[in-house]
């Protein structure tokens, strides 16, 4: 009994100290991120930013692989599988949060297998139309959408997505009803509603940038809290009544749930010095990309609120994409 009794003490002693001691010699080899967009993207630009200027800090290389498909889901699959190290981080968006009130069955929990990192960004979402239809604010396009009810395709960047949900949204609040057109992609929608497809349009104001001052679109309104430096004589959607539908698109990184603290304090320090540096953010800003590092907690507190706030939109606008 003594000789059991020892050995229990033994493990939990070690499973105690087993956290720092593999934070220690934490890295020991490259570090991936893995992104589950195709390559081009905000989340892409901000990730290989951030790989350039961890991987000195670091001692080794940070790798970004990108793995799209599934709304995301065939990416967090894969980081969801494997050793829990800390040697694979996930960028994630909102879909991260979205899926679950949007599926059934998912082949992971993002509440239990994972753990927040940092958030990395900030990006403002805004409505905007061609130039061919008759309205010059968001009050004229609600106007006319209640004339032409179930008429008026807005593109997205695809079904789950912040911008489909905050879409569906919108109609709630306004009591319209609007065609939602998905894409693969924020830039293939503004492709798609500059090439005549869909005359409304709903992604990142900096995948819109290109047709902006070209006049090719017509912002009527961004939803982030403040007004956009890339377009600043456009309005929130405060200033035009509708704070309800204030929203951020935003990414993030995470890691296996089982990763000790020590190794995600370690990565989190990292990410915060690198976004922190004036040429990442300046590089961003021209972008529309706003640098936002935090805290595991902060960002934890973020994934909470909005899992909480597009579930309910999915409940109310009877959303499912199963």
């Amino acid at each position: 009994m003594k000789i059991l009794a020892a050995l229990a003490t033994a493990m939990i002693i070690g499973s105690i100290s087993a956290g720092p001691v593999l934070a220690q010699g934490f890295p020991n080899k490259a570090v991936r991120i893995i992104v589950p967009f195709p390559a081009g993207g905000s989340f892409d630009v901000t990730s290989r930013l951030l790989a350039q200027r961890m991987g000195p800090a670091l001692g080794h290389n940070v790798i970004v692989e990108n793995r799209p498909g599934g709304g995301t889901i065939v990416a967090t699959e894969y980081v969801s599988r494997l050793p829990a190290d800390g040697y694979t981080m996930l960028v994630v968006g909102p879909s991260f949060v979205i899926n679950p009130a949007l599926r059934s069955k998912l082949p992971f929990d993002p509440a239990k297998d994972f753990k927040a990192v940092s958030q990395t960004i900030a990006l403002a979402m805004a409505i905007a139309v061609t130039p061919t239809m008759p309205v010059k604010s968001l009050k004229e396009l609600i106007a006319l959408a209640h004339k032409r009810p179930g008429e008026i395709a807005y593109g997205t960047s695809g079904p789950g997505t912040s911008h489909h949900l905050i879409g569906e949204q919108f109609g709630l609040v306004t009591k319209t009803k609007f065609v939602h057109a998905p894409y693969q992609g924020g830039a293939p929608a503004a492709v798609g509603t500059v090439g005549g497809h869909s005359p409304m349009l709903l992604v990142n104001v900096a995948e819109m940038s290109p047709y902006i001052q070209s006049g090719k679109l017509r912002l009527l309104v961004v939803t982030s809290p403040q007004r956009d430096d890339l377009v600043p004589d456009v309005p929130t959607m405060k200033e035009v009544g509708y704070p309800e539908l204030e929203a951020t698109n935003w990414s993030g990184l995470v890691i296996a749930s089982a990763v000790p603290v020590e190794i995600a304090r370690r990565l989190n320090t990292e990410i915060v010095r690198a976004l922190n540096l004036a040429e990442v953010r300046d590089l961003l800003k021209t972008q529309a990309i706003r640098a936002t590092p935090s805290t595991p907690e902060e960002f934890a507190n973020l994934l909470r609120t909005d899992a909480a706030r597009y579930a309910k939109i999915a409940r109310e606008a009877n959303v499912k994409l199963d």
